[in-house]
């Protein structure tokens, strides 16, 4: 395949009709919620340079305040905050291209509204798993966990689902995405699955070097059962609206049933004994009979 064919770099299409014909790099069109996420994330980082440095003995005062950590998993507003938040410049310079590159066909998929609670979703899995295996190791003093990774992760997963013809440059060569999410996400299980066998051998803070990579497995598990999951959790659920509404139609038929036997049965003791032998239940049941008949009549002629 020669550079000309390759999709992120393309003829300019108003070429030969008053266009300029020049060869461009085709960078995807941004939807709103990605130029939304993009200017949050940036408007934190400046903030951050302006407020949140580090002092002698952990985190500046934004990231302790809005990072998630196992100490404060019960203030569920960290795992929505934690994801505007990050380290350095290349810590979200990586992200937001992740974001762009990724996240801005996915939300021309999926529309604003899908896309963003998906973004988010994953996010605040990547920052629970973080809790759930600091809780496990009993190292609730580790830093809290900052950036949008376990977002993007997700997107990557969820492209490398919905669109394998995609290219990541990975190690600068371009190669296909399925490849690249498998091995990022293989090298990060290795790595995790070391880390926890040191740590249960006795060595507990081995963990540390792996607890970014914790996280973006748990936005990238978020991803798969949202992937594949979800469409199945939606045909479940349509299947349990059907069946429900076909149960409610054939009680109904059953109680339709039951009452126009009970009004035949009146009828007939009225042609055998007359109508003045009929209780008062009865009466009444023959009453709304004749109401409804009425109110059904009316409806028909409007």
């Amino acid at each position: 395949m020669g550079l000309h064919d390759r999709p992120y770099w393309r003829e300019d299409q108003a070429g030969g009709h008053g266009g300029t014909g020049r060869w461009t790099l085709g960078l995807p069109r941004s939807g709103r919620v990605v130029k939304v996420l993009l200017l949050v994330n940036v408007g934190a980082f400046i903030l951050q340079a302006l407020l949140d440095r580090p002092g002698p003995g952990g985190p500046g005062p934004l990231s302790g305040i809005l990072g998630v950590t196992a100490a404060g998993w019960w203030q569920v507003w960290r795992y929505l905050t934690f994801q505007f938040l990050h380290g350095d410049f290349w810590h979200i310079a990586l992200n937001m291209l992740g974001v762009y590159m990724l996240g801005s066909p996915l939300e021309a998929t999926w529309g604003p509204r899908r896309f963003l609670a998906f973004y988010l979703t994953c996010g605040g899995a990547a920052g629970l798993a973080y809790v759930v295996i600091g809780a496990i190791f009993a190292q609730p003093g580790w830093l809290p966990l900052i950036g949008a990774s376990g977002g993007v992760y997700g997107i990557v997963l969820a492209c490398a689902a919905l669109f394998p013809q995609f290219r990541l440059i990975f190690f600068v060569f371009p190669v296909p995405i399925r490849l690249a999410a498998a091995i990022l996400f293989g090298g990060m299980a290795l790595l995790v699955a070391s880390s926890v066998g040191e740590a249960l051998s006795g060595t507990p803070a081995a963990m540390g070097a792996a607890m970014s990579d914790v996280a973006h497995l748990g936005g990238a598990v978020a991803a798969a059962v949202w992937v594949w999951g979800g469409p199945r959790f939606r045909t479940a659920a349509t299947g349990l609206r059907l069946r429900k509404r076909q149960g409610a139609w054939q009680r109904r038929l059953r109680r339709e049933a039951d009452e126009q036997a009970e009004i035949d049965r009146i009828l007939d003791k009225i042609r055998d004994e007359g109508i003045l032998r009929l209780t008062e239940n009865e009466k009444r049941a023959l009453q709304d009979a004749t109401r409804k008949q009425r109110e059904q009549e009316q409806q028909l002629h409007r």
